[in-house]
């Protein structure tokens, strides 16, 4: 009887790993997706930064 309710713990344990692999494995997924998204916002931000640098610099030459 001892060793069934091993053999029980046991394969609760290993579907409790393999849950725990597949959660480990979508947040590892989400990080990198979160990365990404902030590199494509980090350049959003300097194009837009150049633009009103830009329009700065236009402006600059038309008042001068």
């Amino acid at each position: 009887m001892k060793l069934k309710a091993s053999l029980s713990k046991i394969k609760e344990m290993k579907e409790r790993i393999e849950e725990l692999k597949m959660t480990l494995q979508n947040s590892e997924i989400r990080i990198e997706y979160l990365e990404a998204n902030e590199d494509r916002q980090i350049e959003q931000l300097h194009h837009l930064q150049n633009q009103v640098r830009n329009k700065y610099h236009v402006m600059g030459e038309a008042v001068a």
